[in-house]
């Protein structure tokens, strides 16, 4: 693959210029119905729902049940949730993707792009970054994130 299939837009990082147009806020409430309703779909229960803190530019929910489960990290201001084994390590870039599981039908209803593993984990070119704002693109420069996956699910502060 020569790169990631997502698309790169402005807010991809989760950075604006201050004084700049602000980026908007993903639907909090359509990502905490979704988990809830994908919860109830494998008879589980969505045991935490934590949003994007000053470093962080994703929301994660950790969903459990008997037989299945995992961690949904949701774009704070793309609205596109990834897929984790186990939660995110704090300040430590997100790794583990897996694709998206059975019960993962409730976000694509809701309007969330359910991202795939290959597209997160595709090397990062410059050429992808063409659609970030200045602000975006001087973070890429100092975090030199590898893959989308990095760029999109980060602990930049």
């Amino acid at each position: 693959m020569d790169g990631p299939l997502i698309p790169l837009a402005r807010g991809a990082t989760g950075f604006w210029t201050n004084g700049g147009t602000p980026l908007p806020s993903v639907d909090v409430v359509a990502f905490r119905t979704a988990c809830h309703a994908a919860a109830r779909s494998i008879r589980g229960r969505v045991a935490r729902i934590s949003g994007p803190g000053t470093a962080r530019s994703f929301h994660t929910a950790t969903i459990t049940a008997a037989h299945g489960g995992g961690t949904v990290l949701c774009h704070g201001v793309l609205p596109a949730v990834a897929f984790t084994a186990s939660p995110p390590r704090a300040g430590a870039p997100v790794t583990g993707f897996v694709r998206p599981p059975s019960w993962a039908d409730p976000f694509a209803a809701a309007g969330f792009r359910l991202l795939e593993v290959a597209e997160l984990t595709a090397p990062l070119a410059p050429a992808h970054t063409g659609g970030l704002g200045e602000a975006e693109r001087s973070q890429v420069r100092h975090w030199n994130p590898g893959t989308a996956g990095e760029l999109m699910f980060n602990w930049w502060d």
